[in-house]
């Protein structure tokens, strides 16, 4: 099942990356670097509301996992008093950006051909679109805790494609204007929440009819939630305080180029979602049944796939990003200029990227408290620095801090992932599931790039962008000796398949 789960997360994770690629250079492209400022704003938002899905999504993921072992009959009754907290927490988050658009808008964002109240109004409906997607979180937590992702990637991808078709479509057909761009987003939002609503419905008969509150069911998850929520909050604030720094202090359309080098790296990390969200639930179900060396593997092929797909993306945004930015902007100038930055943020979301599978076991184990501390430490370090050395270095300087936050996270998520089931185990770890990775991608990258000539036309750079890719990915796979076994035995599989629908088939 956890094959089948990582298979449709990949499937709905690749149509996801496009949406959001889609979004970011078509939206560039239609409405210009400033009007797109507020688009990238709008993203940044969309990530601190992400709480909801990191914190308190994850609580359900985990509760409802861990039911399927105890009382399978009690789900409905626990994702009805959970849709009940999304509600109040979409409603107060809608508030909250409508009480502060004026300000927001005043004082914080910077426009030079923007009215002030045009941007007021932007950030009214960037609250509405956010408070109704938001919602979507609780159905697709449940659908992830029973382990029917199938159903929830087939519904993402459906959804994302509406939403990036209403999104450039009212760019181009209503007007270039983030203004008609937010408005499409809440349609899509609505029909989003809406079919993750229903398909719930249908594999928890009962769940959206009425139901008696359960306060102590309510209470005993939301101590866990609390403390998970308060951990994502943290680590979330550090991921986005580089843009919201920037949105600050340097004027809206250099921000909107930061957000856009920011939105291909954020896609970058998206890359470890469909690995941690189908390993995650099994991971709970072990630690439940103190099944030891089935979580030890389990961690063990999780921290390789991650490192593999981390790498390899980081590697083609640094050693060919001035090609993926020239590409994405139309402007070869712009792409040289914010190559640098790019790298940087390529290497701290990465770094980023990797402590997933430690964080997902923590979780598993039920210790959102080290995360929480963790991302505390790094914050305290970050945020200063940020705040008084952007306004001289400019928007390399955040990229740069933001690499230090999470190396330090990184170390700090793994020197305390090993200090329970799976104690013992970190040299293992490190001389499997990292160095080898490391060292594949990093030389498959740098020989391909010694090789290359300079100032070769754009299509060839990303020709061969692309090829040193998918060698770097295959060379780090073979290297990984979790994941080896599965490249080697895909050819049989297949093969296999094919001969039992021909034994099958009807003379």
């Amino acid at each position: 099942m956890i094959a089948r789960n990582v298979l449709a997360n990949l499937v709905g994770m690749a149509v996801s990356i496009g949406v959001q690629t889609g979004l970011a250079f078509g939206g560039y492209r239609l409405a210009g670097a400033e009007q797109y400022g507020l688009i990238g704003f709008f993203t940044v938002l969309l990530i601190a509301a992400a709480i909801f899905d990191n914190g308190l999504g994850q609580t359900v993921t985990r509760a409802v996992a861990r039911n399927q072992v105890e009382a399978p009959a009690a789900t409905g009754t626990l994702v009805f008093n959970f849709t009940l907290i999304y509600l109040g927490l979409a409603g107060a988050l809608i508030l909250l950006v409508w009480v502060l658009s004026p300000l927001l808008a005043e004082y914080w964002l910077k426009p030079e051909h923007i009215s002030t109240a045009e941007v007021r109004d932007c950030l009214v409906l960037m609250g509405f679109a956010i408070g109704i997607q938001r919602l979507r979180g609780i159905f697709q937590a449940t659908l992830e805790g029973l382990e029917r992702q199938v159903l929830s990637n087939m519904l993402l991808s459906v959804t994302g494609l509406l939403r990036l078709g209403l999104g450039l479509g009212a760019l181009a057909f209503v007007a270039p204007t983030a203004e008609a761009f937010f408005w499409g987003q809440i349609l899509a939002s609505l029909c989003e929440t809406g079919a993750f609503a229903c398909a719930v419905a249908r594999v928890v008969p009962g769940v959206l009819a009425p139901q008696r509150l359960e306060g102590g069911l309510i209470w005993q998850t939301l101590r866990f939630a609390g403390v998970n929520m308060a951990a994502a909050a943290t680590g979330t604030v550090v991921q986005i305080a580089d843009s919201l720094v920037v949105s600050a202090m340097l004027p809206l359309a250099v921000f909107g180029k930061y957000s856009l080098v920011s939105t291909m790296c954020s896609a970058m990390v998206r890359l470890t979602a469909p690995l941690i969200t189908a390993a995650f639930p099994r991971m709970a179900a072990y630690v439940r049944a103190e099944r030891g060396a089935e979580l030890r593997a389990l961690f063990f092929t999780a921290s390789q796939a991650t490192f593999v797909l981390m790498l390899t993306a980081a590697g083609a945004l640094i050693f060919f990003g001035d090609a993926f930015l020239e590409l994405v902007s139309g402007d070869a100038a712009a792409g040289a200029a914010f190559a640098p930055v790019l790298a940087a943020l390529a290497i701290a979301y990465a770094l980023s990227g990797l402590c997933r599978p430690s964080h997902a076991l923590q979780m598993a184990e039920g210790d959102p408290a080290t995360a929480l501390k963790i991302n505390l430490v790094t914050g305290v370090l970050y945020l200063p620095a940020i705040i008084l050395l952007t306004p001289r270095f400019g928007v390399i300087l955040p990229a740069l801090c933001l690499i230090g936050a999470n190396g330090l996270a990184l170390a700090l998520f793994t020197a305390t992932a090993f200090r329970a089931r799976l104690k013992g185990a970190a040299v293992p770890w490190l001389a499997s599931s990292v160095l080898p990775q490391i060292l594949a991608v990093g030389l498959t990258y740098a020989g391909v790039r010694l090789l290359t000539e300079e100032n070769l036309p754009l299509p060839a750079r990303l020709a061969i962008a692309v090829v040193t890719s998918g060698l770097a990915l295959g060379v780090a796979v073979l290297a990984s000796s979790h994941l080896r076994p599965h490249l080697m035995q895909a050819p049989r599989r297949v093969l296999a398949v094919l001969r039992r629908g021909r034994e099958e088939r009807p003379a």
